[in-house]
């Protein structure tokens, strides 16, 4: 072998022994913050939403609730005072619900209740027909009569037992409704109206009485009249989608069509409001644009999760240790996932001193959503720590991280050593 290829050869080698130096080198240094990194839960981009939140609907007025929280979740004029139609008779029904202690009497018609009055069929005067039926009527085929059967049983007469529907609309704080009738019927009464948050409204507190919840989300029953059945068919064509569970239609020329419904998919329940539509197809046409909306985009998110540390803390006694914070309670929130922007900021608080108890509040842990706070919870630690500490026992996650250093120490080492050897004897061989 010649002076200068033993040259060449060494100089290839030695640009090899560098390429494979530095490759080592990247490696150990990436490994080693891949080791250290403690990312928070980050959320990919959503997919995009099927409606956007401008949703174009014809109805003049609308509004989508949440039903366990009340919160709006979406709407369109919702606090618009508008006349509502048959679902006045969410409100009729129910006071006659919660005012009557055996449905299954059988009553006579009266007088004021008899005729057709807008229905689908007719009531003579001193037919016999069970409490019970008279309800089923009013909510399933929106009999007016009905309401009025059952407000003079109540009452005596349909002016008090509309002073009932008037205070329970009070109590449930349902400021800008106002009822003069029961059933809705607004030819004559000028100022029956309401606004479709207060019908939502109503809606939820009806939907909380297992018998009303039963006979909104029927499609077909049978009533008896004078030992005679009929069979009925709920006005709501909606209720074909096993999602939606009631509520109450509505219609006459001054309201427009109108719906109300309750819904549930995906551990969501929504109660949804339409007012004054042009047509039933309109109507339903927005209800679904709407109910669908809100399924496509609004999820549960666990935004806080008890188990996971959520930032670490000094404290000070006889030594200087570090303790492991947690929320307190986990945080769950209906989030629009495609816009909703989720900040999680810790509130240390400081010169913690020794010994710390289980438990004890150290911290508190702020969630901002779109930049305004909207919880706030307290971090404490999981385990008592007196102050004869010296040292702070490892987690196990922090074992394993420690662990793998020493190992990959190991490792690196034995390949510098075993590199050197294998460069020596190269050297020794092309000298």
């Amino acid at each position: 072998m010649t002076y200068g290829s033993s040259s060449v050869l060494k100089s290839s080698f030695l640009k090899i022994c560098f390429s494979i130096s530095v490759c080592i080198l990247i490696f150990f240094i990436s490994f080693l913050a891949f080791l250290f990194l403690n990312p928070e839960d980050i959320y990919g981009e959503a997919d995009k939403a099927a409606y956007n939140d401008e949703i174009d609907i014809e109805a003049e007025s609308a509004v989508i609730l949440e039903y366990d929280t009340g919160n709006i979740l979406w709407g369109k004029n919702y606090s618009k005072s508008m006349h509502p139609a048959s679902t006045t008779k969410m409100m009729s029904s129910i006071i006659a619900i919660e005012n009557i202690d055996d449905l299954d009497e059988i009553v006579k018609i009266p007088k004021n209740a008899s005729g057709r009055n807008h229905s689908i069929f007719r009531f003579r005067t001193g037919d016999k027909i069970s409490l019970l039926d008279l309800i089923k009527s009013s909510l399933i085929c929106s009999h007016n009569n009905a309401t009025i059967a059952l407000a003079e049983h109540v009452s005596g007469s349909v002016e008090d037992f509309v002073k009932l529907m008037n205070a329970k609309a009070a109590e449930l704080n349902t400021k800008n409704t106002f009822f003069q009738n029961t059933s809705g019927l607004d030819d004559e009464s000028a100022d029956h109206k309401s606004t479709a948050l207060d019908l939502a409204i109503i809606a939820g507190y009806c939907m909380k009485n297992e018998l009303f919840r039963e006979i909104v989300s029927t499609r077909e029953d049978i009533i008896i009249i004078n030992d005679k059945e009929i069979g009925i068919t709920n006005t709501n064509d909606l209720l074909s989608f096993d999602y939606i569970k009631g509520i109450k239609t509505g219609y006459t020329t001054n309201a427009g069509f109108c719906i109300v419904l309750y819904s549930e998919k995906d551990d969501l329940k929504l109660i949804t409001v339409i007012l004054n539509n042009s047509s039933v197809d309109e109507r339903n046409k927005d209800a679904l644009k709407i109910i669908n909306w809100a399924y496509n985009n609004l999820k549960y998110i666990k935004v806080v999760d008890s188990t996971q540390k959520a930032a670490t803390a000094a404290a000070v006694g006889n030594t200087e240790l570090y303790l492991d914070l947690y929320p307190e309670t986990d945080y769950v929130e209906l989030l629009n996932v495609a816009e909703s922007k989720v900040e999680i900021k810790p509130n240390i608080y400081s010169n913690i001193d020794l010994p710390v108890k289980k438990e004890e509040i150290l911290g508190s842990l702020n969630v901002f959503l779109n930049g305004q706070k909207i919880k706030e919870i307290n971090m404490i630690s999981l385990e008592s720590v007196g102050d004869d500490y010296i040292y702070q026992e490892l987690s196990a996650e922090e074992e394993l991280k420690t662990r793998l250093i020493i190992i990959s120490l190991l490792v690196f080492y034995f390949l510098i050593i075993l590199f050197i050897i294998v460069r020596n004897l190269f050297i020794k061989k092309i000298a």
